[in-house]
């Protein structure tokens, strides 16, 4: 990987590199549940010494996506179902609100805009086979919400919430054909928004979240291994 413009080579750099690599690779089920991650192989691969990998991998570490165990090694987090249930509490809990805020501007021309252009975008994916692209635009379908609320901040409770399950989605895309739903219910908040419907909004964004539960027992039931 080539050094970012502007961004002197140096161990605080090395660090970021590695854990962005990581993130991505553990949250795409590239590295998969209970799977050792090697600080020497890393450290190869990236060409830098073990000491920016081992900050790297605290720092996922601390963001519950990586186990330290002392004198055993470091692994790729388990799922829990437990935990997936309460970040989706979280979310509800607030994603639901920030509808209620929404739905009351007067002027809700450009954000239904863009959220129309966002469930597109992931049903042009997902249509494409593209599990990646996909995710990434509902990911940018929830972000813009959160952001029209005028409370900007809130999304990096709803980003850590959404970590929790974000790897239930890179599996039930393209194994259960989950997007489908997801998008319907994009589209569904989309015309509730449009026509100042908060209430309706809110029902559908409760529904919409509820799917990522019962994917969650479905993929538990097919890789048990995958969680705790």
């Amino acid at each position: 990987m080539n050094a970012a413009r502007g961004v002197a080579p140096g161990r605080p750099f090395e660090s970021a590199r590695v854990h962005a690599w990581l993130r991505e690779a553990i949250l795409a089920v590239d590295l998969k549940p209970g799977e050792a991650v090697a600080e020497s192989e890393i450290a190869a691969h990236f060409g830098t010494s073990r000491t920016p990998v081992r900050e790297a991998l605290l720092r996922l570490a601390d963001e519950g996506l990586v186990e330290v165990r002392p004198q055993r090694g470091t692994y790729v987090a388990r799922m829990s179902l437990a935990r997936i249930a309460e970040a989706l509490f979280v979310r509800e809990a607030v994603e639901c609100a920030v509808l209620a805020r929404v739905a009351a501007q007067p002027d809700r021309r450009a954000l239904v805009r863009t959220l129309a252009a966002n469930a597109d975008a992931q049903a042009a994916a997902a249509a494409a086979g593209n599990t990646a692209a996909a995710l990434a635009a509902d990911t940018e379908f929830h972000h813009a919400l959160v952001a029209a609320s005028g409370l900007p901040g809130v999304w990096d409770v709803v980003a850590r919430a959404r970590d929790h399950h974000h790897r239930l989605r890179a599996i039930a895309v393209p194994e259960l054909r989950s997007a489908k739903a997801a998008i319907a219910d994009h589209r569904a908040i989309v015309h509730a928004l449009r026509a100042g419907d908060g209430a309706g909004a809110r029902v559908r964004m409760t529904a919409h979240l509820a799917r990522n539960l019962v994917l969650a027992q479905e993929i538990a039931r097919r890789y048990p291994g995958y969680f705790a």
